[in-house]
């Protein structure tokens, strides 16, 4: 099989997991060696199921279950149960791509359904969680009861510009991506529409900290998974427009979406829901910017 750009998805996938190398490095760093279980959890479940599921081996050769199981690993918080990283995975393969027919026709991005339906069914194992605190920085803003930033900017759960360990493993999953954009196994539009429709109500929003304030851009930028959705969920070719215009509404919906969930929604971080969401989008962004399609994924 080949996507955009007649690149085989076998080459795709491999060098994706490669970029995700380091993005796991820093996540294992910080939150300790419990990572890897968690990681190895996801993949082996997804490569079960996709194996079970499609009643073959031989369809591992492409690699997306690979890359599936990391993406959820990662999504995940270090500490999640075994049970909740299996059952993420199993639902991700097999209602996100064996209920579409496979690779290729799924309208959904996998690991973000598997991981969707996990955080609606235990939400409080993963919805708020760090390595130090119990509660994300994110969940603190969100629940911070008319205190101001600067009053609650000691809480541990805070870093020195985003959250408390998150912050280092976006660094390292942006430059993940950007090796995967130098690469050309993606494009820059749509992880830049994603940042641009994430910051720009950040900015607008934005007061200098008081109670009324929803943190600052770069707090978002380097919180929770941002950089993850913006260089490896939202590029997902399978699921994302391939016109030019598409791309750039696609990414500014996403970006958009995660700030108003993280704002004013039930679950501090918004990834999962607001790229599903934008995912049902996408047909009709391709049949209305279809005029020109881009190939530099």
């Amino acid at each position: 099989m080949e996507l955009d750009g007649g690149l085989k998805t076998d080459r795709i996938m491999l060098e994706v997991a490669l970029a995700l190398l380091p993005a796991i490095a820093a996540s294992v760093l910080v939150f300790g060696p419990w990572v890897l279980v968690g990681l190895s959890t996801a993949v082996i479940a997804s490569l079960v199921a996709e194996a079970v599921f499609f009643q073959s081996v031989r369809i591992l050769q492409d690699y997306s279950a690979l890359v599936t199981g990391l993406l959820i690993a990662l999504a995940l918080p270090p500490t999640t149960p075994i049970y909740i990283s299996v059952l993420a995975a199993v639902c991700a393969i097999g209602l996100g791509k064996k209920s579409y027919g496979g690779l290729g026709k799924n309208i959904f991005n996998p690991a973000m359904l598997g991981y969707a339906i996990v955080l609606v069914s235990f939400p409080f194992d993963i919805g708020t969680w760090d390595a130090t605190t119990g509660a994300t920085s994110l969940d603190k803003i969100s629940h911070r009861f008319g205190a101001t930033l600067q009053e609650i900017a000691s809480d541990p759960a805070f870093g020195s510009f985003g959250a408390t360990g998150f912050e280092w493993v976006n660094v390292f999953a942006g430059a993940g991506g950007l090796f995967l954009i130098y690469r050309k196994i993606i494009g820059w539009r749509l992880p830049m529409a994603t940042l641009i429709g994430l910051c720009l109500p950040a900015v607008l929003a934005y007061d200098g900290g008081s109670s009324a304030s929803f943190g600052s851009p770069l707090m978002h930028c380097f919180s929770g998974g941002t950089m993850l959705a913006a260089f490896f969920i939202v590029t997902d070719p399978v699921t994302s427009p391939s016109s030019v215009r598409g791309q750039w509404l696609f990414g500014l919906i996403v970006g958009a979406l995660i700030f108003v969930i993280r704002a004013w929604g039930s679950y501090p971080d918004g990834i999962a829901f607001s790229v599903l969401l934008a995912n049902a989008l996408v047909p009709l962004l391709d049949r209305k910017h279809s005029v020109k399609t881009v190939s530099d994924r």
